[in-house]
């Protein structure tokens, strides 16, 4: 009896390494699927990934289809269904994407041609009067951008927010029409911070590498020396190429290190980045969590239970 049980469960472990064997190889069959973002004329942009798409599909070993969408919601919507593989998204597509299943996983994301990895927002006041802590803006005329902007308002005033003292007043918000019209605001008067957005990198006397202060230098109509910084925030990385969380560790490895010398290949870089130049920098998604939040607010701390003497409420 012992010898049958043992050849059964060898019998069982066999069936079982078939399957898992079989499932394997299925799934490497089948085509990976790369989702893109197409407004209008869906064949112009397939071809226009093509590129790209041969690229993938050499680095894989595998076939990979172009499925194209109308927006990114529609773009985030299947890869948090699992209908597609891989797909470019913007900060706060990623950050929808872990809210909505915390199954999609950042490789890389590019950099602008000065080869930062994003951007940083930074509160400006006047050199030598006005708020100089983040703590001295309250009350205080604030410029901001339009209420639809996500990195250069929403995601930096809550940051702020929670770094401010318990009860602290808030800001007095000036609207205006963008960062560079919040720096304005700020240069003649209106307000007496501006809330815009900078690299942080390169000549802080040319007002770093790119930013509503460095545009502003460069026309002179500013200088640097006349602002200072009472605020930045971490750096806010570009939108990454993004996968599956379930993919295999090593065609993950394959992936970024295929997009971190992308540049190498002009027409392949551009069929699928048209916008920063930079190159692609590897990224977790941790350097996401300011997008995250800004769609999950932290939880407010409980509240003290009160004391076991206290007396009970009246009414």
């Amino acid at each position: 009896l012992a010898g049958r049980g043992d050849a059964s469960a060898q019998t069982a472990d066999g069936a079982r390494g078939r399957v898992r064997a079989t499932y394997t190889r299925a799934a490497a069959a089948a085509p990976f699927r790369l989702g893109i973002v197409a407004a209008d004329r869906r064949e112009v942009a397939a071809a226009r990934v093509e590129p790209f798409r041969h690229e993938l599909a050499s680095v894989l070993g595998r076939d990979v289809t172009v499925e194209t969408f109308d927006d990114e919601a529609a773009l985030v919507g299947a890869l948090v269904a699992r209908r597609i593989d891989y797909a470019p998204l913007s900060a706060i597509g990623f950050a929808t994407a872990t809210r909505l299943c915390d199954c999609v996983e950042p490789l890389a994301a590019p950099r602008d041609a000065d080869r930062a990895a994003g951007w940083h927002a930074v509160v400006l006041a006047r050199a030598g009067s006005g708020p100089a802590r983040p703590e001295d803006l309250a009350g205080r005329r604030l410029a901001v951008a339009p209420a639809s902007s996500i990195g250069t308002r929403r995601i930096p005033l809550a940051m702020l927010a929670r770094s401010a003292p318990v009860g602290a007043e808030a800001p007095r918000l000036v609207e205006t029409a963008g960062p560079a019209e919040a720096l304005r605001a700020l240069l003649d008067g209106r307000a007496e911070a501006a809330l815009v957005w900078s690299s942080l990198e390169g000549d802080a006397d040319a007002g770093w590498s790119r930013g509503p202060l460095a545009e502003a230098v460069a026309r002179g109509e500013a200088r640097a020396e006349d602002v200072r910084v009472v605020w930045a925030s971490p750096l806010l990385p570009l939108g990454p190429h993004t996968v599956q969380a379930s993919l295999g560790e090593a065609d993950k490895r394959r992936l970024r290190e295929m997009l971190i010398e992308l540049d190498a290949d002009p027409e392949v870089y551009e069929a699928i980045e048209r916008t920063h130049s930079g190159g692609f920098v590897r990224v977790g998604a941790p350097s996401y969590r300011p997008f995250v939040d800004l769609l999950t607010p932290p939880e407010p701390p409980a509240e003290e239970p009160p004391a076991a003497d206290a007396a009970p409420p009246r009414g």
